[in-house]
C-alpha cells in the first residue's frame, strides 16, 4: 500500500519532550501557584511531567511540528496541578474521629446517643442540613448523588457537611 500509518505517539517520546522542555514545566508549576520551597514541589514536577506526556500522547495532530502544542501541554499542567491541590485541599478537611470510641453517657449505648444528637442537630438546622444529616450521615449516600436528587450544588453540600461536622465535633467534644 502506499498510504503512510501513522504510529500511535506513545508515552515515553513524551517523556523525552517533556525533558527538553523542563523551563516550560517549571513555568507551569509556578502558574499552578507552587513555588520551589513547598515541601511537595518534587511531586507536582514529576507529576507535570506525567502531564505533559500524556498531553503529547492526546494532541491531535503532530505536536514536534505543530507550534500550538507547548501551549496546550502548559494550560493541560496548570489544570492537572490545580486539579491536584485542589483534591488535595479536599482531603485535608478533618473528618470526625473514630466515632466508636464516644461515648456520651457512660453507660449508654453509642450508636443511639450518636443518632439522638443528629437528630438534635437536624431539628436545630435548615432544610438542607437534615437532607445532608438523613440522606448522607445515615443512610450513607454520597454528595453528588444526594445533590443530583435535590438539584443542589456538590459545593454547596460539601459546605453545609463541613459546617454540620464542626458543630457535630464541638457538640462530641472533638474541637476545643
Amino acid at each position: 500500500m502506499n498510504q503512510t500509518e501513522e504510529t500511535p505517539r506513545d508515552f515515553t517520546k513524551g517523556l523525552q519532550a517533556a525533558l527538553r522542555q523542563q523551563g516550560l514545566l517549571h513555568g507551569a508549576i509556578k502558574k499552578a501557584g507552587i513555588w520551589r520551597h513547598h515541601q511537595d514541589y518534587d511531586d507536582y514536577l514529576q507529576e507535570a511531567f506525567l502531564a505533559f506526556a500524556q498531553a503529547y500522547v492526546n494532541y491531535p495532530a503532530d505536536p514536534d511540528l505543530d507550534e500550538c502544542f507547548l501551549g496546550y501541554a502548559y494550560q493541560h499542567i496548570v489544570w492537572r496541578l490545580t486539579d491536584l491541590m485542589r483534591r488535595q485541599h479536599c482531603r485535608q478537611t478533618d473528618p470526625l474521629p473514630d466515632l466508636g470510641n464516644w461515648t456520651h453517657d457512660d453507660g449508654g449505648d453509642r450508636e443511639i446517643d450518636l443518632l439522638m444528637t443528629l437528630q438534635e442537630l437536624a431539628f436545630d438546622s435548615d432544610s438542607i442540613d437534615q437532607i445532608i444529616i438523613r440522606d448522607h450521615f445515615i443512610k450513607g449516600y454520597s454528595l453528588p448523588v444526594i445533590a443530583y436528587r435535590q438539584q443542589l450544588s456538590t459545593r454547596a453540600l460539601r459546605n453545609h457537611r463541613t459546617k454540620l461536622r464542626r458543630q457535630l465535633a464541638k457538640i462530641l467534644g472533638y474541637q476545643n
